[in-house]
């Protein structure tokens, strides 16, 4: 009696391994033997959940060479899409020793997988032997696809990814990573939509994030909304998106610093273009208009140590990239050379040159001038005839007291071309006589 049980026990231990190993005839001869196979469940990522099957088998054969593909099929339902991935290890059998081989499944995403593994000659395509190898639920353990979309600008000194000007150095970064579909070959087209020119390509990395950058420092101003879309062939669909808007550059902002103003020509004199507000004006466009004319008038910065005594009036506009423009101006006084000794001699009348022609802050050109004081010579002339010969030498008499009553308080007097008056203190100020007003008036 325990003689039989203990043979019963043993048929019950071989038994399961007679499904096991199978010497598979097929029907051209080929000689294949599957030794065991079996399914390990693994935790790749040390999580605490399974996200991988190796299919391990042991096969042999009796021949010198026999030519085997082994096919595991694994199967992921998601309602309502069915995936499917099919793997391939081709290999050669010889008689010398069997062959232990693996297959690994790394799930894509959560939930059930069907696999199967199949054997085939690899030279005529037919099955050799089939086996369902049952299902698993799994967890993702490989990096899930991903995108990413940033603006980076530079504004007024600082980093900021919105409300920046035109011409601001910009970059828009992209990365892409998909390593699961590098994983099974099923990576997908990567869109890049909003932007304003045609943008390149880019595919997503594998073990680490494909990125690149976009220049947007030429786009023109308006409101941009950039979106980054992905999809692969296991079900991924990724978007992200970035909302930023680009403003037209203000006006330049501009002050005109004058060195030198109402001091003799030969002295230190300088116009200087002063942004307001710390702005590079090197890359705008100057142009600087100054009458009456001079040379060299360009750049940040003119020299007018050497412009000629008299009023001069400058004029300044600033362009900028957008060709959006600004204009700034003043006037210049440059004073005749002071004696070393004697002030008064600055005021000589033989230096008609070196005093402004008019009061009011303009530059009169030499021609007028003369055509002016010609024809006021003669005027005067003549009406200064008529009076002296109608109310004779009383009346010039008069004349004379009311013209010498003009006190210039001991400060040198000059009269110009257009007949005013004007004097100068020793501070370089002037002024000129108001006849109307019977004073003297500030030149300003």
């Amino acid at each position: 009696m325990n003689k039989i049980s203990i043979n019963l026990c043993i048929l019950i231990l071989i038994l399961p391994l007679i499904s096991v190993v199978q010497n598979v005839h097929a029907a051209d001869g080929v000689d294949f033997t599957v030794v065991n196979y079996e399914t390990r469940e693994q935790d790749i990522d040390n999580d605490g959940y399974v996200d991988q099957l190796r299919i391990v088998f042991n096969v042999n054969t009796t021949k010198s060479q026999t030519p085997i593909s082994a096919k595991v099929v694994t199967t992921f339902d998601q309602y309502p899409n069915q995936y499917e991935i099919t793997q391939w290890d081709n290999f050669t059998l010889t008689n010398e020793k069997s062959l232990s081989r693996s297959i690994f499944v790394d799930a894509w995403k959560e939930g059930k997988y069907i696999v199967s593994l199949i054997f085939l000659n690899s030279l005529t395509g037919e099955i050799i032997s089939e086996y369902q190898l049952g299902e698993y639920n799994l967890m993702v353990g490989m990096e899930a696809p991903f995108v990413a979309l940033n603006v980076i600008a530079e504004h007024e000194g600082k980093t900021v990814d919105d409300n920046f000007n035109t011409g601001s150095e910009c970059k828009v970064k992209r990365n892409v990573l998909d390593n699961i579909g590098h994983r099974y070959n099923k990576t997908g087209e990567v869109q890049f939509l909003g932007a304003p020119w045609i943008s390149p390509s880019i595919e997503p990395g594998e073990n680490t994030p494909n990125n690149d950058e976009i220049d947007c420092s030429n786009w023109p101003a308006g409101k941009y909304s950039l979106k980054l879309i992905y999809h692969n062939s296991l079900g991924y669909s990724l978007e992200t998106w970035k909302n930023f808007s680009i403003i037209n550059q203000p006006a330049p902002s501009f002050n005109l610093n004058v060195t030198g103003q109402n001091m003799e020509i030969g002295s230190l004199c300088f116009i200087t273009i002063e942004p307001t507000d710390g702005t590079d004006f090197s890359e705008n466009q100057i142009s600087w208009t100054t009458i009456p004319e001079h040379e060299n008038v360009e750049g940040l910065e003119l020299n007018c140590k050497m412009w000629l005594p008299g009023i001069h009036r400058i004029i300044v506009n600033v362009t900028n990239s957008e060709g959006i423009s600004a204009t700034n101006g003043v006037n210049l006084v440059r004073m005749p050379p002071l004696g070393d000794t004697n002030l008064s001699a600055w005021g000589n009348q033989s230096v008609t040159s070196s005093w402004p022609v008019r009061s009011g802050g303009e530059v009169e050109s030499e021609y007028i001038g003369y055509i002016a004081t010609g024809i006021g010579m003669l005027l005067l002339f003549l009406i200064s005839v008529i009076v002296l010969k109608r109310f004779g030498e009383d009346i010039q008499g008069d004349f004379s007291t009311k013209k010498s009553n003009i006190n210039s308080e001991g400060l040198p007097t000059h009269r110009d071309d257009d007949g005013h008056l004007w004097r100068q203190h020793p501070d370089g100020q002037i002024d000129w006589w108001d006849e109307n007003a019977n004073m003297w008036i500030p030149f300003q």
